[in-house]
């Protein structure tokens, strides 16, 4: 049995460690009993705390999602993982035909990452704050990449690309014939019954949210010597790599519902947790999903994510069987090793 009184002041105490403006989290244990947290505040100049059903980037973790799209359009057999991005979008590629679903899944396609290219001088992820009124559509980000020789021969390594799942997104498009707002609503979003979960296809966040604040420079290459206040994102630059909108409480609803097997198949369960090496001897990576080894020896199974404002991690330990997603409201902050001692912190007397 976890006391909440140490959830809520082991929050309080990371909060002040690490001097961040917010931070959230849900953390489920064993018998499924959630125990949602907040502290620190919305907004720096103002004293409206931080609510743990807020709204908040979570970056990447939106690539659980887009994974669970594609493996629910091969349980109804829409699509196979061993089709190659040029049997959905001929010619958009100039090796399409040497790359499968799979390869993008798993970062394993050997694409350049796009948001690290030039786009009129600047790096493309600057842009998400410095074009806020431009519309970047997923098309014009993969030109960035389309004609660049790939860094190895698909299937053979491991480089974590965003542009796989830009490809993703536009597949599930191709084959639905519906956009990604609405798959994620009819698929994920309506049928788990999240409130305060989206996919945004505008700048701004829905009310109530947190205010992301940034201590990294705009193209995210470097740390920068002010704390930047992050209101409004070009979604469309992160699109299906990491655009999606939530809260600990709702990610970790998700992501309980999948691994517990309620959205997928049990093949499709196997094919996403198969996890190979990446390039971190810490790290291995599935289909959409992270296999994290600590320096304890615990394993963790869930995804991190990083964007202009925001850090977020979502974590599954089994040899306890219990759950974890914390999001902070600033960035870089290193959430993957606040999540793990929160942790421990929490769960040591257990």
């Amino acid at each position: 049995m976890i006391d909440r009184l140490l959830v809520e002041d082991t929050v309080r105490s990371f909060r002040e460690r690490y001097q961040l403006p917010g931070i959230s989290l849900c953390l489920t244990d064993s018998s499924g009993e959630d125990y949602p947290m907040a502290a620190g505040v919305r907004h720096i100049a103002s004293d409206a705390k931080l609510d743990p059903y807020d709204h908040l980037r979570v970056g990447s973790i939106t690539k659980i999602f887009i994974s669970t799209l594609i493996l629910k359009m091969k349980d109804e057999g829409i699509v196979s993982l061993e089709q190659t991005v040029d049997s959905f979008l001929p010619g958009i590629l100039k090796d399409g035909t040497h790359i499968t679903v799979r390869q993008l899944l798993q970062h394993r396609s050997g694409l350049k990452d796009y948001i690290w290219m030039d786009v009129a001088g600047t790096k493309c992820i600057q842009h998400a704050v410095s074009s806020l009124h431009d519309e970047f559509p997923p098309q014009s980000l993969i030109r960035l990449i389309a004609t660049n020789d790939l860094e190895f021969e698909p299937g053979t390594e491991f480089n974590y690309s965003n542009s796989g799942y830009i490809l993703l997104g536009m597949i599930a498009e191709k084959l639905s014939g519906k956009s990604i707002e609405f798959l994620f609503d009819q698929w994920i979003i309506q049928p788990l019954q999240l409130k305060r979960t989206y996919f945004p296809s505008t700048n701004d966040l829905r009310k109530p949210f947190a205010t992301g604040y940034s201590r990294a420079t705009p193209d995210l290459t470097d740390l920068s010597d002010e704390i930047s206040e992050i209101t409004n994102l070009n979604v469309s630059i992160i699109w299906t790599a990491g655009a999606l909108v939530s809260n600990p409480i709702e990610v970790q609803t998700f992501v309980k519902a999948l691994l517990k097997g309620k959205l997928l198949s049990e093949e499709s369960m196997n094919d996403m947790m198969q996890f190979l090496e990446a390039d971190d001897p810490k790290h291995s990576y599935g289909l959409g999903l992270h296999q994290y080894t600590f320096d304890d020896g615990r394993q963790a199974i869930g995804h991190q994510g990083g964007i202009h404002g925001y850090e977020s991690v979502t974590l599954y330990y089994p040899d306890c069987e219990m759950f974890l997603t914390v999001i902070v409201n600033q960035m870089p902050v290193r959430v993957v090793a606040i999540a793990d001692q929160l942790f421990r912190e929490i769960t040591k007397g257990i």
